[in-house]
This record gives C-alpha cells, sequence and structure tokens, in this order.
C-alpha cells in the first residue's frame, strides 16, 4: 500500500511526493498512462512544454474522473520562451493544451536560453544550437511576475546547480519552490541537496529509475539494487522510488506500462541497512547532460568541451531536431 506521503513547499502547500512523469512518452501512450497514474492512486503529474504531449495528458486527467483541485500539475518553461516578453504566453499555451486555468508549478526548465521563435530547437546552417544571452534571472523575474496573474501558485526551477542558484538568489524577491534535477543512488549529489535544504527550496529527482538516453545499464538495472528488492520482497523501480522519498526529496517516475506504473507509486520504508547499501552506490554518473547544445549547465565539461560537442553533433543535429 503506498504511503501518499507529501512534502511542504515553500508556500505553504503541500506536493505529493510520488509524482509522475510524463516525459519520453508519445501522445497517445501518454493519455491513457496519466489515466491509469490517476486511477491508481498519483495526484502529481509533471508535465513540460517541450515533452510536446501536454494537450494528452490533459485528456487524460479528463478521462480519470479525479477532479482538477485533487491534482498537483507541473508545467514547464521551454529554452526558446526565455525573453520576459514570451514567459506569459508561453505559460498560456501549456494552460490551454493542458485544459485547465493554472498549474500549481511552473518551473524554469533549464538555465539555458534558446533562440526565441516557434521551433523547439532552433539551428544556424551548420546544425549548431542558436543559443540566446538572456540571463536566468531576467527569466525569474518574468516569472515572479505570473503569481500575480493567479495562473501559477508557485514558481521554481530545474537544473540549476549551486553556482547559478547563488546567483539568482542574489536577484530574485521569490525564492524559488523546487529544484527538478536528474537524482538517484547513482548521482546523489549532496552538496546541491544541502544548499536547497538551507534556503527552502525542495529537491524533485526526475530519472529516479535512471534512463536509457545513453544506452547504458540504468540505476534500476544495479546488482544491489536487484538484490535489496528481493530481500526486501519489493520491485527494483519501487526500491528506488522509495528510497529517494526517505532521503527527502519528491520523486518523479514514469512509465507506460499499467502494471509498472502501479507499482512504482507503492513506495515503504526502507531499514537503515538497506538504506545505506543503496547510498554506497554513488559514482556520480548523469545520464541527463545536453552537452550538445553547446552550453556548460551544470559547470562540469567546461566551455570549450561542449562547444566543441556542439559543433561536432551539428550534422546529426539536422535531421534529430527538426521541431
Amino acid at each position: 500500500m503506498a504511503l501518499n506521503r507529501t512534502f511542504t513547499l515553500n508556500t505553504g502547500a503541500k506536493i505529493p511526493a510520488v509524482g509522475f512523469g510524463t516525459w519520453q512518452a508519445a501522445p497517445h501512450e501518454v493519455e491513457k498512462a496519466v489515466e491509469i497514474a490517476l486511477k491508481s492512486g498519483y495526484r502529481h503529474i509533471d508535465c513540460a512544454a517541450i515533452y510536446r504531449n501536454e494537450n494528452e495528458v490533459g485528456v487524460g486527467i479528463k478521462k480519470s474522473g479525479v477532479k482538477r483541485e485533487e491534482i498537483f500539475v507541473t508545467g514547464k518553461l521551454w529554452n526558446t520562451k526565455h525573453r520576459p516578453e514570451d514567459v506569459e504566453s508561453a505559460l498560456d499555451k501549456s494552460l490551454a493544451d493542458l485544459g485547465t486555468d493554472y498549474v500549481d508549478l511552473f518551473l524554469m526548465h533549464w538555465p539555458c536560453a534558446f533562440a526565441p521563435g516557434d521551433k523547439f530547437f532552433p539551428l544556424d546552417s551548420n546544425g549548431v544550437f542558436r543559443l540566446d544571452d538572456v540571463d536566468a534571472s531576467v527569466t525569474w523575474k518574468a516569472m515572479e511576475a505570473l503569481l500575480k496573474t493567479k495562473k501559477v501558485r508557485a514558481i521554481g526551477v530545474s537544473n540549476f546547480n549551486i553556482r547559478r542558484l547563488e546567483s539568482l538568489l542574489s536577484t530574485c524577491s521569490v525564492i524559488p519552490a523546487t529544484n527538478q534535477i536528474e537524482k538517484h543512488p547513482y548521482l546523489q549529489q549532496p552538496e546541491l541537496a544541502e544548499f536547497c535544504k538551507k534556503r527552502g527550496i525542495l529537491i524533485e529527482a526526475y530519472s529516479p529509475l535512471g534512463n536509457n538516453q545513453t544506452g547504458e545499464p540504468r540505476t534500476v538495472d544495479d546488482a544491489k539494487v536487484h538484490e535489496v528488492a528481493k530481500r526486501l520482497g519489493k520491485d527494483p523501480g519501487q526500491v528506488l522510488v522509495s528510497w529517494g522519498v526517505q532521503t527527502g526529496h519528491v520523486v518523479l517516475s514514469k512509465s507506460v506500462t499499467a502494471s509498472r506504473i502501479a507499482s512504482n507509486f507503492q513506495d515503504f520504508e526502507i531499514p537503515a541497512e538497506e538504506m545505506a547499501e543503496l547510498n554506497a552506490l554513488e559514482r556520480h554518473k548523469r545520464f541527463n547532460f545536453p552537452m550538445r547544445w553547446g552550453f556548460d549547465i551544470f559547470d562540469e565539461a567546461g566551455e570549450e568541451a561542449v562547444r566543441e560537442a556542439a559543433k561536432d553533433a551539428g550534422k546529426e543535429n539536422k535531421t534529430k531536431f527538426v521541431v
């Protein structure tokens, strides 16, 4: 039985500890998956404009029969909409697609601005991503203004490291409610987690099981995770979801398989010995780093390296990023 735990945002609002993610879910799949998730007990749906499926997410919410006010819905501002004049219209588009007049949380998806326009992935003639010189603090001011419209109940960020948060906090009027980051036993980021905790910023974890973006073994495939799961009589996914909540952050699991959707929602208390074994899996393994953008998001690769990666990816970008 799911524990139905919640965390409290710095706004005072409650946020369900286990949410349902909609990334990498095809339109027709996601509609059914969201409906199944809500009927399975989830009350937290994580969305984003760049997932290009918000319309179907909205249909899934309606088909579930669960009242909108009972669901915590998150939306995200995409990189091409960082200029202040584009922020509210981008939110309006998401609201229209989702079929709601507000989101409970609206995040700046990445601390990286792309050239504005209707294309999600603006490229130059060489296939290199066209970036825009808009500081995150400027975008954040426009997001703060959204709070007065009542179209958002809280605002936050995603994929911000300590340096970027410090910069934002030095100029902001509203402290971000959350920072959504990649977090699992392979990538625990304790310094960032502690920084956020001290400032009342709740961590949300995407890819809590790892992911197959790179074709490498995921965290959920780890032999130790399977050993712990077998010992506790649980599914490996349940173990990692529970590890995250017990560590103190929101977990956003995703699947389009009905049985897996229901299973991942069944979080439980992990004994201290098994928690220690899972904590020992740290290897600073990041599955999500779009180096080809030419922007050193996490200050880990170096500016020269990301510039070269952006150039090297140009040819592939022309066929892979056409929307």
